[in-house]
């Protein structure tokens, strides 16, 4: 998998997932879509751009999941790992701008919601916060902190913290697989 600038972007996109497919259950006025309306043409690309990324969404939680490139080997003795949940919390509370303020026949409140979308999406690819995924953790995914490795800052797996420390303990074999700078899947 490469990991770089673009896949990062991926990873951000999948992350909203669940927010796209709200949007288009919820959100989006479907009495009001008529496809021969020039009306209704910044309604259309914006449900075009929502199954667009729906789509990219799904590629991207495939890829993850089908785990291409994992190695088996042993977690490092000197890993300390810590549970993170709070992390993920605190990206999730960027799911309820778009359920309180868009209003996706206002052109103001998609541009407000895009330029949101645009500096987090910023933020949390240059800070290369991929294991940020509400999607994963809707999966069974646990987040944990590492230290004691100097390649790896984050963990997600869905073993228990218990599950971990004992790999760790006991030199077991997992499978690792990379999906950005210092932030890894293991089972």
């Amino acid at each position: 998998m490469q990991n770089g600038y673009i896949q990062k972007w991926m990873m951000f996109i999948s992350s909203y997932f669940p927010l796209y497919i709200w949007l288009l259950l919820a959100a989006v006025p479907w009495t009001k879509l008529n496809v021969r309306s020039h009306q209704n043409n910044q309604l259309i690309w914006f449900v075009c751009v929502l199954i667009v990324f729906s789509l990219i969404s799904l590629c991207q939680i495939f890829i993850l999941l089908k785990g291409s490139g994992a190695v088996r080997k042993p977690l490092s003795k000197e890993l300390l790992i810590t549970p993170e949940s709070d992390s993920l919390m605190n990206y999730i509370i960027t799911y309820i701008t778009p359920f309180l303020t868009l209003d996706v026949t206002k052109t103001i409140t998609l541009v407000q919601n895009l330029f949101l979308f645009v500096v987090i999406g910023l933020i949390y690819v240059g800070s290369s916060a991929t294991f940020l995924n509400p999607v994963l953790g809707l999966l069974g995914y646990k987040i944990f902190g590492v230290s004691g490795d100097p390649n790896a800052h984050h963990i997600i797996s869905k073993l228990s913290f218990d599950e971990v420390e004992r790999a760790i303990r006991n030199t077991e074999e997992v499978l690792q697989f990379r999906i950005g700078e210092g932030v890894y899947i293991i089972r």
